[in-house]
C-alpha cells in the first residue's frame, strides 16, 4: 500500500483490530472535530481546499496527494530526425503542511516529487525522462474576517527551491549525427552520462492575496491573485568543449485563480462536495539565445470530496490544460521551430487532515 492509502485508513479509523468507541467518546470526538474545522469554517460553511490555488485560511493541517499525469506534445521538432508526436506519463507525490501560530498567522510547508518518462521510443528520443524534487516554505497572514458576510482575506508569501535531473536522449543522437567522431570519443572517455543528463535548478520568491466568500450554507467561492519571480540555471554538456556550460535565465509569473464549491450535506444530507476551478497563468520567460517568451496557460479542475467529517478532506481530482505553451525544438536546417500546442491531464487522490 502507498503512504496515502495507509494514511486514509488511519484517518477514517478503519485499521484492522480497532474496537468501536463508546457513544459518549464518539460524541466528544465529533465535538472536537467541529472545533478543529472552525479554522476553515466561515459564514456557516466548511470550506474545501482547492487544487489549483492555496486557501485564505490559517490552519494546522497535513495533506498528501498522489497523482498520475499524461503530457502530449504534437509535432515536436527533432532536428534532422524530423518531428515526433511525444507522449509522456508521470507520477507525483505531494506533501503539504500548515502550522497555525495564532488565529491570524501561520507557517506553511510544501514538498513534491515528480517522475516523468516517455512511453515509447519516439518520446524517449525527443524528451527523455526526468526526476524533480521541489520544496517550499511560506507564511500566511489573515488581513480581514467578517463572519456576518462570510468573507475572509489573507496574504501569503513563499520561497521555493526545485532541483531537476533530466535524461535527454536527443542531444546524444544529434551529436552523433552532426559530429560522429568527437561523440564516440566522448563515450569512450565516460562522458555519455554527462551528455544525456541535464541538471536544472530554480529558486522562486513570491506572494499574493487570497479571498474566501460564503454564499449561504452550501455554496462558496475562493479566488486569488499572486505573482512570483524565478531564478533558473541549467547546465548542458558541450561536446566540443568537453565540459558543462551554465545558462542562467529568469521568469516572472502571474497567477489568477477562481474556485466554486457546492456542499450537498446541508441540502440533501449527502456528505459530498463538488468543486470546480479555473486558473490562468501569464508572465514572461527568458530564453537562451532566443527572445523572451510570453506565458499563457489556462487550466480547469474538478474535485469530488467526502464532507462527512469536518476535520477531514478526502477526494478525487481531475485537471486538464486548455492551452499550453508550445515547446521549442530544432528544425531540419538547424533553426528554432515550435511544436504544436501540448495538452496536460492528470488525476489525483487527495487526503488532508485538519487539527
Amino acid at each position: 500500500m502507498t503512504l496515502t492509502t495507509w494514511g486514509l485508513l488511519w484517518l477514517l479509523g478503519s485499521a484492522p483490530g480497532v474496537a468501536a468507541a463508546p457513544v459518549a467518546a464518539e460524541a466528544e470526538g465529533q465535538s472536537q472535530e467541529c472545533e478543529q474545522a472552525a479554522t476553515r469554517r466561515l459564514g456557516g460553511q466548511t470550506f474545501l481546499f482547492p487544487i489549483l490555488q492555496q486557501s485564505a485560511f490559517v490552519t494546522t493541517h497535513v495533506g498528501i496527494r498522489e497523482g498520475l499525469a499524461r503530457y502530449a506534445v504534437p509535432q515536436l521538432p527533432a532536428g534532422r530526425l524530423g518531428t515526433y508526436d511525444v507522449t509522456l506519463t508521470g507520477f507525483q507525490q505531494t506533501l503539504d503542511l500548515g502550522l497555525r501560530v495564532t488565529p491570524w498567522l501561520g507557517l506553511t510547508g510544501f514538498a513534491r516529487a515528480n517522475v516523468i518518462s516517455g512511453v515509447n521510443a519516439a518520446s524517449l528520443v525527443a524528451s527523455g525522462a526526468s526526476f524533480e524534487l521541489l520544496g517550499e516554505l511560506g507564511v500566511v497572514g489573515r488581513v480581514l474576517r467578517i463572519e456576518d458576510t462570510g468573507t475572509q482575506l489573507s496574504v501569503r508569501g513563499h520561497f521555493g527551491l526545485s532541483n531537476q535531473r533530466g535524461i535527454q536522449v536527443l542531444p546524444l543522437v544529434n551529436a552523433i549525427v552532426n559530429s560522429p567522431q568527437p561523440t564516440v570519443d566522448s563515450v569512450g572517455e565516460g562522458r555519455l552520462g554527462q551528455l544525456v543528463l541535464l541538471p536544472r535548478t530554480e529558486k522562486t520568491a513570491g506572494g499574493g492575496f487570497f479571498v474566501a466568500q460564503a454564499l449561504g450554507t452550501w455554496l462558496s467561492l475562493q479566488a486569488s491573485a499572486s505573482a512570483e519571480y524565478a531564478w533558473q540555471k541549467r547546465k548542458p554538456f558541450d561536446v566540443s568543449l568537453g565540459t558543462r556550460t551554465e545558462q542562467a535565465t529568469h521568469a516572472v509569473r502571474v497567477d489568477l485563480a477562481l474556485a466554486a464549491a457546492v456542499d450537498f450535506q446541508p441540502v440533501v444530507h449527502v456528505p459530498v462536495g463538488l468543486m470546480g476551478e479555473y486558473a490562468l497563468r501569464t508572465g514572461t520567460q527568458q530564453e537562451v539565445f532566443r527572445k523572451n517568451r510570453t506565458l499563457g496557460l489556462s487550466t480547469l479542475a474538478l474535485g469530488l470530496y467526502y464532507t462527512g467529517r469536518p476535520s477531514l478532506q478526502v477526494g478525487l481530482g481531475a485537471v486538464a490544460t486548455l492551452s499550453a505553451e508550445p515547446l521549442q525544438g530544432l528544425g531540419p536546417e538547424g533553426r528554432d521551430q515550435e511544436s504544436g500546442k501540448p495538452t496536460l491531464t492528470y488525476a489525483q487522490l487527495i487526503l488532508r487532515y485538519i487539527w
